[in-house]
């Protein structure tokens, strides 16, 4: 196979040596029913690249670009390419990767090392997504038939009447009201005065009022 040049995040390295893509999917261990659509159960994960590329002083796939100082000059642009952590994308004659992260550089110096230098790197892609934002029309913040608001809902204490409580001990029209039924026909006011009389039973009442005024 003819060597092909690879660009790398904008690095033109001489010849790619290694190609490898890797995809993967997470795929539930949970039974599907039949007939159900596993589409969104399977997951597809990020892809990622292993590649190795060469880099010489005097390009092999290219006449341009020949410096003694070449391989030093692309290992540090790689070096500070590992450092920004921004997204790339991999240009090669498999295929066009973007969104690409380098999660592993390799810089194998050793003393054959003078004019060309093989760069094992190791990528990964990053999913990206974007926001959409919906206007929600006014009608459907509105109840009813009328289209109207709902109203706001009522802050009353659980069991209050709505009204005004006395915090009066001894007061005699209170005790008398709610012994009486409050000026209302109660269960408990027509069973008192079925049995002693409307006459008694206020009788009865203005007592017992008065021995809970005396009491200190």
């Amino acid at each position: 196979m003819r060597p092909q040049p690879v660009n790398i995040g904008g690095i033109a390295c001489d010849a790619l040596i290694h190609h490898e893509l890797g995809m993967e999917t997470d795929i539930p261990d949970y039974p599907v029913e039949e007939g159900f659509s596993v589409q969104d159960t399977m997951i597809l994960k990020p892809k990622t690249l292993t590649l190795t590329v060469i880099v010489s002083n005097t390009p092999i796939t290219f006449r341009s670009g020949a410096s003694p100082t070449r391989v030093q000059q692309v290992a540090a642009r790689f070096q500070e390419l590992y450092t920004r952590r921004e997204l790339i994308t991999v240009t090669s004659s498999k295929g066009v990767f973007k969104n690409m992260g380098i999660t592993s550089l390799s810089m194998p110096y050793d003393v054959s090392t003078k004019t060309s230098l093989e760069i094992p790197i190791t990528l990964k892609e990053v999913l990206t997504t974007s926001s959409k934002t919906v206007t929600i029309p006014s009608e459907y913040g509105r109840g009813g038939d009328t289209g109207t608001t709902a109203g706001t809902a009522s802050t009353t204490p659980y069991g209050s009447s709505g009204g005004a409580s006395s915090t009066v001990v001894g007061n005699n029209s209170s005790t008398s009201d709610s012994l009486s039924g409050g000026g209302k026909s109660s269960i408990a006011h027509q069973a008192m005065t079925g049995l002693f009389g409307k006459e008694g039973f206020e009788s009865g009442v203005e007592n017992l009022v008065g021995l809970w005024g005396g009491v200190k």
